[in-house]
């Protein structure tokens, strides 16, 4: 029997500026980089989580769209305005052609499920925080300004944990915006090739 699910995949980026000493630069793919991609994917068998994280912002950016299939949901909190919008900006900067296009256009769900933009009705904006106290899928574990400080003390097992943890914060929401039964996850791996080796963590 032919599986017609579609494969949920609930993104976030972590982004340091490429000036240490003007935070802000984050927020802009001219003045900033990605440093991790947070993935969580539901296939309708099981969810499996995976942080690509690298010094190589080429390779994470290939690694992810490697991982994205044409038919998949893309999930996230301001993926709309922020995420999506940046990754493509950073592939353009660096040549790295996407393996799928997405539509990033306004009040459009097809290929995109904004929980940000939903929940709003493309108004007032919420933070992923608030919103996941709102409807007790729980908070955010840190605050994306402490990126930078790990990305420069190397820690990537802390950014790859925050990142995970939005992923996952945002994927609760998700699921009460769409009364669905949320799956716990059954694979988690961070993947990243830095001081010379890629290695993985799974749990």
């Amino acid at each position: 029997m032919k599986n017609d699910y579609k494969r949920l995949v609930v993104v976030d980026i972590e982004t340091v500026s490429l000036n240490p000493i003007d935070p802000k630069g984050a927020l802009d793919a001219i003045m900033g980089r990605i440093v991790c991609i947070g993935t969580l994917i539901d296939d309708g068998q099981q969810l499996v989580e995976r942080a690509y994280i690298d010094r190589d912002e080429r390779k994470i950016l290939q690694e992810f769209w490697e991982t994205v299939r044409p038919t998949d949901l893309l999930i996230g909190h301001n993926i709309l305005e922020f995420d999506l919008p940046f990754i493509r900006q950073r592939c353009w900067i660096l040549g790295v052609r996407p393996l799928r296009e997405v539509n990033l256009r306004k009040y459009y769900t097809d290929e995109v499920f904004d929980t940000m933009q939903i929940w709003s009705n493309w108004g007032k904006k919420v933070k992923l925080d608030d919103l996941g106290g709102a409807l007790s899928c729980g908070q955010k574990s840190g605050h994306g300004t402490d990126v930078s400080q790990w990305w420069l003390a190397s820690d990537l097992q802390k950014i790859a944990d925050y990142c995970l943890d939005d992923v996952r914060l945002t994927y609760r929401v998700f699921c009460r915006l769409n009364y669905i039964a949320e799956r716990r996850p059954s694979f988690s791996v961070v993947s990243h090739a830095f001081q010379g080796g890629v290695s993985g963590v799974a749990s």
